[in-house]
């Protein structure tokens, strides 16, 4: 992943805020009432909650986490199996040439805000060669990560406008946007500042 913030060193410092020990609430209350099969990536992964979450649910989906950070992965690979999920060293900006049009799923949860905003546009390319044609996007975007100590351009985490979102991800005609809502489900703290997204990829 090309980014200046070293996230090497942020694991083996244990310097993790965004690590909060579980997976994305808005994620777990989507699959109570939905269902994500096939193959799906998870970008950024970290300790990969998120995953496991993932490949526990009834569509016993086969899920790859995806992490730059090679302590993050050994980490992650240290947690009991759950159900079909691997976890790789790997640049989302860079997949392997199988990997390329083989997700049925991308999951999307602070890899988006971890990088530099001029990345976000080969964000969306790396989305798109990643999945299948009708392959979708479910994501949780973080719109405002700012609070007294921590303002716009000091990053990561990097806010986001939802106009911009659409601007990215649709507006090209890459990507139809699918469903949109602010989940009621989150982290502390974090409530009503989370944007989800369905997005799915065009032929």
């Amino acid at each position: 992943m090309s980014t200046s913030t070293d996230w090497e060193q942020h694991y083996q410092d244990g310097e993790t805020p965004w690590d909060k020990g579980a997976a994305a609430p808005g994620l777990v209350d989507w699959l109570t009432k939905n269902e994500v099969a096939g193959r799906v990536i998870v970008p950024g992964c970290g300790l990969g909650h998120d995953v496991r979450v993932l490949a526990a649910s009834p569509g016993k989906p086969q899920v790859t986490g995806l992490d730059v950070a090679p302590s993050a992965v050994e980490s992650a690979q240290k947690f009991p199996q759950v159900g079909a999920e691997i976890f790789e060293v790997g640049d989302w900006f860079n997949l392997k040439p199988e990997q390329r049009g083989s997700f049925d799923w991308v999951w999307e949860h602070t890899c988006f805000c971890a990088i530099d905003p001029s990345m976000r546009e080969a964000y969306v390319d790396a989305a798109f060669s990643a999945l299948k044609p009708g392959g979708r996007i479910l994501g949780v975007f973080y719109l405002d990560p700012y609070d007294d100590e921590h303002q716009p351009g000091e990053g990561p985490p990097h806010g986001v406008e939802e106009a911009e979102l659409i601007e990215h991800f649709v507006a090209d005609g890459r990507f139809s946007l699918e469903e949109k809502w602010r989940s009621e489900a989150a982290y502390p703290g974090r409530e009503g500042l989370e944007l989800m997204l369905v997005l799915q990829r065009k032929s």
